[in-house]
């Protein structure tokens, strides 16, 4: 296996679990531990993670995860989030009942349907049902399950046997990770397992993420491009996808009131 690989397993199992230990990864990965070692000190003078006797433990100050930007002041790809939360509010109806999946792009959509009237929207992610709270015709369900505190974020056992309980006419799901090889991926596989849930109890599946998760591959993956019955994202994502995703019938929404692909 060669070394980008390796850094790429070893982010996302960092990013999952907050922690990994030498043995375990030269195990898993095939490679030597002197190997292993020197993948995690590059991974320290990126500020990725922190070095501990025989592990490392992820530097949550500056975790490479979208959560990191919360502080929308802060984020750099906020004009393409908010171009993106401009297409999907006309995509959701007065009445509608939808699901929000936990994402920062998702809480730039939460923002721009607070005018709606009588929504219903099921999320696992607290600052999107906090944001939600502000209008009090909108109807917020959260599927409980164990709290990630830095995320704010529901997952687990429990939050995946409530999901099954419920049934949304659009799930907006957002993603980290667009590939042809993968197909749709995140980098907690606590999360890929929730949104494989979330899929299931959607009539429309509505995929939602930034022009740079195009051609990225995160840890988990959720399942193929056609798995999607839409996508929402920015004008400036590869041709091939545009190709792909037309010739497959999926709807590409790139700009507001406009989209390519099949009806």
């Amino acid at each position: 296996m060669f070394a980008p690989e390796r850094i790429r397993i070893i982010k996302g199992i960092l990013l999952d679990k907050k922690h990994i230990n030498v043995s375990d990864l030269s195990t898993m990965l095939n490679v030597s531990e002197v190997t292993i070692r020197r993948d995690l000190e590059k991974l320290e003078k990126e500020k990725f993670l922190i070095r501990t006797h025989g592990g490392a433990i992820i530097n949550d100050e500056n975790s490479l995860d979208q959560e990191k930007y919360m502080d929308m002041d802060d984020d750099p790809y906020y004009e393409q989030r908010l171009e993106i939360a401009e297409i999907t509010v006309h995509m959701v109806d007065d009445n509608d009942i939808i699901l929000l999946s936990a994402g920062l792009t998702n809480l730039y959509i939460a923002k721009k349907i607070l005018n709606k009237r009588n929504v219903t929207v099921l999320t696992n992610d607290l600052n999107i049902a906090s944001e939600l709270a502000a209008n009090a015709s909108m109807k917020v369900i959260i599927p409980g399950g164990d709290l990630d505190a830095a995320s704010m974020t529901l997952a687990g056992k429990l939050t995946e046997e409530n999901l099954r309980n419920f049934f949304v006419s659009k799930a907006f799901i957002e993603v980290e990770g667009v590939s042809m090889q993968r197909g749709y991926t995140v980098q907690s596989m606590a999360r890929a397992s929730t949104i494989k849930e979330m899929m299931n109890i959607a009539r429309e599946r509505i995929i939602v993420c930034i022009y740079k998760c195009f051609d990225n591959i995160g840890f988990s993956q959720i399942g193929p491009l056609t798995i999607a019955n839409k996508v929402i994202t920015n004008p400036s994502i590869p041709d091939q996808y545009k190709n792909y995703f037309f010739e497959n019938n999926i709807q590409l929404f790139t700009a507001f009131n406009s989209y390519e692909g099949g009806i």
